[in-house]
């Protein structure tokens, strides 16, 4: 079969429709999917650039996540501790009472001071976070990683806020060092008093009133110190809470940046591509037109035919 041979008129002008074809495909594509960079083909130092930085957004967004959790933790560590504080407060308001109460009013203080201590053991116990507990052991430690880097991270070590190692005594060290730290004999006997509580005092007698008195002092110094301890806990907890809330912030704005200057390498110009279509198709147009214009001459030949 014999080939048809184009004018170079003709070959030039449907070179340049094809071309023009081929731009508003491009346009098209970029404007359904917004993306002026797709893929390697389009700009490969764009698209790996770009990818660089969404990788590294990625990443970051799970750090992310792992810095929420991890105030979370603090945070319910926080708020145990908040609450010991104010059990802590109810057992001096306990002592301060019964040294007005009556023999029957004593033998009650006496049992809510012991449910208390139990309480407060019951709280630590409860204080848990996704399996990890900072009050009940000094072993428990809360590592919150901020990048890929291993030195760039939190580490918060946990405490032992037990029953027996919580209260203070004099000497500012845990003092009751028993499992069942909770019993009414166990913390009565550790504050001073004989091991029945509060109610076996007979108030009426000078002498015993007076020791009571003491005893209740000391008792409510002991106290102070557990209760400033706690707080000192309290406030180191709450530093880090701290640390890790700025950390929050500054990643969630750096992943936003990562974000941002990825898409400037990819993302197309919505109003420039429409602009091009328009322009694009009023070229076509014309292409369609030129080769049109371009046939007339072998039109013309046909003519002396006819």
């Amino acid at each position: 079969m014999a080939d048809i041979f184009l004018t170079a008129s003709v070959r030039s002008n449907l070179l340049a429709l094809q071309n023009t074809s081929s731009l508003v495909g491009r346009t098209q594509g970029r404007l359904s999917t917004g993306l002026a960079v797709s893929s390697p083909i389009d700009n490969a130092v764009k698209y790996f650039q770009s990818k660089a930085l969404g990788d590294r957004a990625t990443d970051l967004a799970g750090r992310k996540d792992g810095i929420d959790q991890g105030v979370n933790s603090l945070g319910v560590a926080s708020q145990a501790i908040t609450t010991m504080e104010d059990l802590v407060t109810q057992m001096k308001g306990i002592l301060d009472n019964a040294r007005s109460g009556t023999q029957a009013q004593r033998k009650e203080y006496n049992k809510q001071f012991g449910e208390i201590a139990s309480q407060i053991q019951k709280l630590v116990d409860d204080a848990s976070y996704q399996g990890l507990n900072l009050l009940n052991s000094t072993s428990s430690t809360l590592s919150v990683r901020f990048s890929d880097k291993s030195t760039s991270k939190l580490e918060v070590s946990g405490y032992n806020l037990n029953s027996s190692a919580l209260f203070l005594n004099s000497q500012g060290t845990g003092a009751l060092g028993v499992a069942n730290a909770s019993t009414v004999s166990v913390v009565a006997s550790y504050f001073g008093f004989t091991t029945a509580g509060l109610s076996v005092y007979t108030l009426t007698q000078a002498t015993v009133l007076a020791c009571f008195n003491e005893r209740v002092d000391t008792a409510l110094e002991q106290l102070d110190q557990t209760v400033s301890d706690i707080r000192a806990k309290s406030a180191t907890l709450g530093n880090n809470v701290a640390i890790l809330q700025v950390r929050l912030d500054f990643t969630s704005n750096y992943v936003n940046t990562l974000q941002e200057g990825g898409d400037k390498l990819r993302l197309a110009d919505l109003n420039e591509e429409g602009a091009n279509l328009l322009a694009l198709q009023t070229r076509q147009q014309l292409g369609i037109q030129a080769l049109a214009f371009a046939g007339q001459a072998e039109q013309a030949i046909l003519g002396l035919f006819r």
